[in-house]
């Protein structure tokens, strides 16, 4: 170490005394800037310098204070400080989004505490880098980073020119690295013979090939001093001649930043001749896994002194530990095992008394890291705190998002969550309404409301893909704040970002299917079905529990996916119980009901499989026989136009009203008259409407399909028809016409098993009873892994 702190000083004193025809931006490991303020190393580092002569009077010269002379070579434009993670460690090998924050602000305090200087650019270690780590740097103000070029030649969509500058999803720009000139320079040493010719030969060849672009040449401090002299000449020559101009990236992004290519990019790394630690550390490597997330966990409450300062030690045993593991030389045994140790016997001060002597000669054994982050003003009491678990939620609908039931059963189980001891933070797609994203709190339910990344996007899988970035987003920022116990997925529309931060967060994901591709098709055929497909399997492999709303659901999971049925639990949907003398009947006044007809009343999304189709049908067999019949369908889709369009063809406009999107006033308005209800679906996993209507005591027609057999009892508590089959829906029809006291006590007796079997309260405990195994499980595991 102290080699290569002379080193630095040597590589101080030559760019403070040289005008050299260019800016060095350099990274350094923002621990160094601590170490080198600290006295002891100030007096070791002296003795060390004796036998130094030219360097020791520089040394002294500068009062041992080399931050000093740091902060006016900036201030010169001699350098700019890059900013990088405070252990100066891979970023994508850290286990948990708040590890990597961490390591992202901590290095930024330290930054700012010794050099009152904050860096617009940030330094990926060895170039390791991957997708949604640009989010990170967005959130502290970065703006530029760099990438191998390689990676940068192949982003999606590639950019217009190679080794151009390219700007990531989350506006954060990259300058490309010339990967053949970093492996000229930094794979080989400094002895290899003619390697100096070779770099000045490789340069000015680059250059006169004819390339209009970007060259940035990241260089090794040592191998730079060796170098120095050929560097300066090359550049110097290559200047004056106009072959290259000498460019800041801040400069750069003034006057091109407005025409660069936004892109997607692939993780990163620059080629190292040193192979990565990997099997031979992988205990240490998990015990660094698990220390991160203690480190985290405790930081969400509000400690007391003393256990603050437990939880600092803490921190700072996990950062040395990662930037051991993390170095090119394999660190030794008792090095790693020293701050494992130290890090367990840290964890039982938070639980138990202190060692104050023993914390103390730990603390001056290692007196860096003594930079602290803000604490946060919203942590919570550790009593209070325990007594609350946390659940985040991602549905991409909910109200006034709702297209079917799945917003609908989101609404009923996070209120009642709530009612059974859960914090609920839920993610869904932005109110169409409004044009910014927004969030509310109510009691302990909290909703945010996201603007997909694409929100113009017209092809839907793009806008998806968009949304469930904006999700992770979202609850990263979240992150900042608090912890999650697990996380709920409804359905593979937000299967990516469940997915990742599953992975990111290391807590269980418990998904609700609602349905699936292959059952709303009978089958998979189109590409479209193959993707919806794919991500369902994927979300449901990935998940520690599934939840289905009907034993149908829960055996065509198991034939379609293999699922086991260890994991797969059966929890039907709630509706809320709600009295007609209760509801209003204004909301009807604008759609000119005639109270003279009969009210048969149908709502879902227009979609084939919902088998609207069927009940036009029937209206116009029916339209034939009286003309004392209304039809409503309420309801948004794809097949709104169409349907529309058939019943002007069969001339049912005065019969037959689509009425599209209803609220829950409406909805309540319409289902307090309807005399009959009517779900002719072909699929249906379970028939959230069904439970709703029979709430109102509607006698309810169903299809003898799916999970709603497991719902209506034929003319008991409801009544059945056949998919699809017109003369079957008209004959259950005509039977309740006919038989008006029957149809009376027909939704009398559903109301009834409503309140029996479908609550919400009782939903709601069934669903946290499996949020609680859940997490349970997932516990055990760890603690065998552990």
């Amino acid at each position: 170490f102290y080699h290569s702190s002379v080193r630095f000083i040597k590589f101080i004193a030559e760019i403070e005394k040289e005008n050299l025809p260019y800016t060095i931006q350099l990274v350094i490991p923002p621990i160094f800037l601590e170490i080198v303020d600290d006295h002891s190393f100030q007096k070791e580092i002296t003795e060390f310098l004796e036998n130094e002569r030219g360097l020791i009077d520089y040394w002294n010269g500068k009062e041992h204070n080399i931050n000093k002379v740091i902060k006016a070579l900036i201030k010169e434009s001699k350098l700019e400080l890059l900013a990088s993670p405070v252990s100066h460690s891979s970023l994508p090998k850290h286990s948990t989004s708040a590890g990597i924050k961490i390591q992202i602000e901590l290095g930024l305090s330290i930054l700012e505490d010794y050099l009152q200087y904050r860096p617009s650019g940030f330094w990926f270690p060895k170039g390791e880098f991957t997708p949604g780590l640009d989010l990170y740097l967005k959130n502290e103000g970065f703006i530029f980073s760099y990438l191998n070029s390689n990676t940068i030649n192949n982003s999606d969509p590639l950019p217009l020119e190679t080794g151009i500058a390219v700007k990531s999803p989350h506006d954060i720009v990259f300058f490309p690295i010339e990967e053949k000139l970093y492996e000229l320079i930094n794979i080989r040493k400094p002895s290899d013979l003619n390697l100096e010719y070779e770099i000045k030969n490789s340069l000015e060849n680059y250059i006169s090939s004819g390339n209009e672009s970007i060259l940035t040449i990241p260089v090794e401090i040592d191998q730079y001093i060796s170098q120095k002299e050929e560097w300066d000449k090359s550049i110097r020559a290559l200047c004056e001649e106009g072959s290259m101009v000498n460019i800041l990236p801040n400069m750069y992004l003034k006057q091109f930043g407005s025409n660069i290519d936004r892109v997607h990019l692939a993780s990163s790394f620059f080629p190292s001749s040193n192979e990565l630690i990997t099997e031979d550390n992988s205990l240490q490597y998990s015990s660094l896994s698990f220390l991160e997330k203690e480190v985290n966990q405790w930081k969400q409450y509000r400690l007391s002194e003393e256990s603050f300062r437990v939880l600092k030690q803490m921190e700072k045993e996990w950062i040395l530990l990662s930037a051991l593991l993390f170095q090119d030389n394999n660190p030794s045994s008792l090095q790693i095992t020293t701050h494992i140790d130290a890090a367990k016997k840290l964890s039982g001060f938070l639980n138990s008394p202190v060692d104050h002597k023993w914390l103390s000669e730990r603390e001056q054994l290692f007196p860096i890291l003594t930079t602290t982050i803000p604490r946060n003003n919203e942590l919570m009491d550790m009593e209070e705190k325990k007594s609350i678990k946390k659940v985040l939620i991602l549905s991409w609908e909910y109200p006034p998002n709702v297209v079917g039931g799945l917003g609908t059963h989101v609404v009923g189980l996070t209120n009642n969550l709530i009612k059974k001891g859960y914090e609920v933070h839920l993610i869904t797609a932005q109110d169409i309404n409004k044009m910014p994203s927004d969030s509310k709190k109510t009691d302990n339910l909290y909703i945010y409301r996201v603007k997909p990344l694409y929100s113009h996007e017209q092809n839907f899988i793009h806008w998806i893909g968009g949304l469930n970035l904006a999700m992770w987003e979202k609850a990263i920022e979240i992150l900042k704040y608090t912890t999650f116990d697990l996380i709920q997925a409804h359905d593979w529309l937000v299967s990516s970002a469940a997915i990742t931060l599953k992975e990111e967060l290391q807590i269980p994901l418990v998904s609700t299917i609602h349905a699936t591709e292959y059952g709303r098709n009978g089958g998979i055929y189109t590409d479209m079905q193959k993707f919806i497909h794919e991500k369902e399997s994927q979300l449901i492999n990935a998940s520690d529990s599934i939840i289905v709303c009907s034993e149908f659901m829960k055996t065509e999971l198991k034939s379609i996916f293999q699922g086991d049925t260890k994991t797969i639990h059966v929890i039907p949907n709630g509706v809320e119980t709600i009295e007609r003398k209760d509801v209003s009947l204004q909301p009807l006044e604008a759609y000119s009901l005639d109270s003279q007809k009969n009210v048969i009343f149908a709502m879902g999304r227009m979609v084939k499989e919902k088998g609207f189709g069927t009940l036009i049908k029937a209206a116009s067999k029916l339209q034939q026989k009286r003309s004392d019949l209304c039809f409503v369908i309420a309801g948004i889709g794809p097949m709104f136009d169409e349907y529309q369009r058939y019943i002007e063809e069969l001339q049912l406009t005065d019969t037959v009203h689509l009425i599209g999107y209803l609220n829950e006033e409406q909805k309540h308005a319409f289902y307090s008259v309807a005399d009959i209800a009517v779900i002719p679906s072909s699929y249906e996993p379970f028939g959230i409407v069904a439970l709703e209507s029979l709430v109102f005591e509607i006698p309810t027609i169903v299809s003898n399909t799916g999970g709603l057999k497991g719902i209506i009892e034929n003319r008991k508590t409801g009544l059945y028809m056949e998919p699809n089959n017109v003369e079957s829906l008209v004959e259950s029809i005509e039977f309740i016409l006919s038989n008006p006291s029957e149809g009376k006590k027909i939704g009398e007796n559903g109301r009834k098993i409503v309140n029996q079997l479908f609550g919400w309260n009782r939903i709601a405990e069934e669903t946290a009873r499996v949020f609680d195994e859940t997490v349970v499980n997932n516990k055990v595991k760890e603690s065998i892994i552990k």
